[in-house]
């Protein structure tokens, strides 16, 4: 008998806990939290979309794939190399 007065103290305890209406569901961590997973979302939805009208206009032909070889002289000889790294 004894344990089932302790079950029934610990169902009474549960039952007043869940019917509490004092106790907040959300706070004030959990808010944060999702704030911060929303902003987030909506920093990935922009980089998307932006990757998205990239992608398009290399698609059509508006913007051509740059190779990296005309933007900076290449030269073989390594006489010119302590200029290059600003050396002496």
């Amino acid at each position: 008998m004894d344990e089932q007065n302790q079950l029934e103290a610990i169902k009474n305890e549960i039952s007043t806990k869940l019917g509490d209406k004092n106790h907040k569901s959300l706070s004030f961590g959990n808010t944060a939290v999702t704030v911060m997973l929303g902003a987030l979302t909506l920093v990935s939805l922009a980089q998307m979309m932006a990757s998205v009208k990239i992608f398009n206009k290399l698609k059509t032909g508006e913007v051509k794939a740059s190779t990296g070889s005309s933007s900076a002289p290449q030269s073989n000889s390594i006489q010119n190399l302590p200029n290059m790294v600003g050396g002496c």
